[in-house]
């Protein structure tokens, strides 16, 4: 029988030789959650703002083609009226809108009276119109065409050319009942050669005087 007082000395020494497992702290798992937390916050934020970034420039870049081609048939548009011609030296012209660049810059130099009208021309595939205009008060004195239909035996067997210069005549002599003598001769846009210029050599022929 040892003393109560020798087996508690004996209980501490033995106890203090045994090292005590540390308990974590609920302090330093919160900072470390906090941390993975935060870390993963920023990650995400970092890709939506990439991923947002990414789609407006595409947008962007959308909205900017759009526009572009927006704007090019808008002048494209306002030239064919005269506003304006091309955007650009790179810029391709269509066979049209040559041809209305070349009438609005006659129309620009020809105007026509009662006295001396402007003999129009308009060609299609298959026909040829004339027409006497007095621009002053815009009414049309004398017209004809290949679309008329008591002409229709006198165009059997002619060429589109030999056509035009019997429509060139023939507006010749309806001007001469109006007693008109001259006029001024507007190709419309189309080069001088074909059929517009029979049309003018049938008038002149006819005894109009371009």
């Amino acid at each position: 029988g040892r003393s109560p007082m020798a087996q508690m000395d004996t209980y501490h020494s033995v106890s203090e030789s045994f090292e005590v497992a540390r308990v974590p702290s609920r302090r330093g798992i919160s900072k470390s959650l906090l941390r993975y937390l935060v870390a993963t916050l920023a990650v995400c934020a970092c890709v939506v703002a990439f991923a947002f970034r990414s789609q407006s420039l595409e947008s962007a870049l959308v909205t900017t083609r759009t526009i572009s081609g927006l704007t090019s048939r808008m002048q494209r548009g306002v030239e064919a009226y005269g506003v304006s011609f091309g955007t650009g030296i790179n810029e391709r012209i269509s066979k049209r809108e040559r041809r209305m660049r070349r009438k609005l810059s006659i129309r620009k130099k020809i105007s026509g009276t009662a006295d001396n009208p402007r003999l129009s021309v308009f060609r299609s595939n298959k026909h040829i119109y004339g027409q006497l205009i007095d621009d002053e008060l815009g009414h049309t004195l004398a017209a004809a065409g290949t679309v008329e239909k008591q002409l229709k035996d006198q165009f059997a067997d002619k060429t589109p050319r030999e056509q035009a210069e019997i429509i060139g005549k023939l507006i010749a002599e309806r001007a001469k009942e109006k007693g008109i003598e001259t006029a001024k001769f507007d190709r419309n846009g189309y080069k001088y050669h074909g059929r517009v210029a029979a049309v003018a050599a049938g008038a002149r022929d006819g005894g109009l005087t371009i």
